[in-house]
């Protein structure tokens, strides 16, 4: 098992090659291939200190585009049984099976860093291994906003690349106008987990999470500690998690909020699913390449990926829109 220094040493081209191109990285040819465990690896690096992308379904493959199968059974199948008597054909279950396309959209991130910041640099070599950590965090967050907020009809070019967990959850999920709680997130908390149908209310307790923006989770803190009672004081004084009805509730930094304008409140999405209901792909031929040109005295630190966001089953999602999250 290789560290997340020696993956990154692995998978980016080190300063002793400089002098032009160097096509490495995970499925490069300056380098040996990074296996597919490795890749697996690269991808956790990246989504180590991201919310949910660390969290949800994560599936790779050679291809920019494949097919995940999905098998469900959404009635009962047992049957009262009779000794050495097969069920009837009526009594028998078939699962009922469907597919998650996910198809790839490109990523790239380019950054130039000037032979004078790496000459002058008291870190030396210790500079470049913070860059290589800090771009795969960076890159990392990025990709996670994408998977969460992307919309195909958005201004922003970045966010109109795919559709995110989020509008898919909106466009085919069980949906809520968040607009008329307020700021009672536990209302909202509640309407959600009615919403869902109760055949997708199995294993809530282990596997559901309410994703709420991150600000929303610090009013949440502030509006239960200021009840006065032991969970009140241990919301004050302590990061203990937060759960409604034993779900549990995760504040996401890179979910997108509407700023309010001419008195109306800040508003965002609250999102209750399952969280391996939430597939983040991966095209397996990423790269994290460095290319120093002495035309520019640079070396530039670039890193590509293909990548998408699907909800599997969006009615095992509900989703509150409109809510006022004003800080």
């Amino acid at each position: 098992m290789l560290s997340a220094e020696e993956l990154l040493r692995k998978a980016v081209l080190t300063e002793t090659d400089q002098g032009g191109a160097g096509t490495i990285g995970i499925g490069g040819t300056g380098q040996a291939p990074l296996s597919i465990e490795q890749v697996t690896q690269f991808i956790e690096l990246m989504a180590a200190q991201q919310v949910m992308l660390g969290d949800v379904r994560t599936v790779t493959s050679a291809s920019a585009k494949w097919q995940e199968s999905i098998l469900n059974f959404a009635n009962r199948i047992a049957r009262p049984g009779i000794e050495a008597t097969r069920l009837v054909d009526a009594d028998r279950a078939t699962p009922s099976t469907g597919i998650v396309e996910i198809s790839t959209v490109l990523l790239r991130g380019e950054v130039p860093v000037s032979d004078e910041v790496m000459e002058d640099n008291v870190a030396g070599q210790n500079l470049v291994q913070s860059l290589e950590r800090t771009i795969t965090d960076r890159f990392g967050y990025d990709i996670e906003e994408l998977m969460v907020n992307g919309d195909t009809g958005s201004s922003d070019p970045y966010l109109a690349l795919l559709d995110g967990w989020l509008l898919q959850s909106k466009n085919d999920g069980n949906a809520v106008d968040g607009s008329s709680y307020g700021q009672d997130y536990q209302e909202v908390f509640r309407v959600l987990l009615n919403k869902l149908p109760d055949r997708f209310k199995r294993n809530l307790e282990t596997d559901g999470r309410y994703y709420i923006p991150k600000r929303t989770e610090e009013k949440y803190r502030d509006i239960l500690a200021s009840r006065g009672t032991p969970i009140g004081d241990l919301m004050l004084t302590g990061k203990n998690e937060l759960r409604y009805q034993g779900i549990l509730i995760l504040g996401v930094p890179s979910f997108d909020i509407t700023a309010g304008t001419s008195g109306n409140p800040d508003t965002a999405d609250i999102l209750l699913t399952n969280h391996n209901n939430l597939y983040a792909g991966f095209h397996r031929a990423m790269k994290f390449e460095t290319w120093r040109d002495p035309r520019e005295g640079a070396t530039s630190f670039v890193i590509t990926a293909r990548v998408d966001a699907e909800v599997a089953v969006p009615a095992a999602s509900a989703i509150a829109y409109d809510v006022d999250v004003t800080a």
